[in-house]
């Protein structure tokens, strides 16, 4: 649980996620993930990394533990999902 109240996201971290939710739940590597996101960096978690010059701050923090919540990765494949995305879908049929 976040204890520090409202996570803000910048656009690209937002991106991220919708890219990732569109998947449904389903794997799929980093590249295609950015690449739906409009961003060029190979990995998702690359927008979510915090500067040494915001370590201990709880607004630059926030959005890593969110996708440490939400998203699963099988690094050495390269591969991403978001779990939630798929039963969401589920909930809605």
């Amino acid at each position: 649980m976040w204890p520090h109240g409202p996570i803000r996201l910048t656009e690209a971290q937002s991106a991220v996620f919708k890219s990732l939710w569109s998947f449904k739940g389903e794997w799929r590597d980093g590249e295609t993930i950015m690449r739906r996101a409009g961003l060029q960096s190979a990995k998702p978690i690359d927008v979510f990394k915090v500067k040494a010059r915001d370590r201990d701050k709880p607004e630059a923090e926030g959005p890593l533990f969110a996708c440490r919540a939400l998203v699963i990765t099988q690094q050495r494949a390269g591969l991403y999902a978001m779990p939630c995305a798929a039963a969401s879908t589920r909930a809605q049929a």
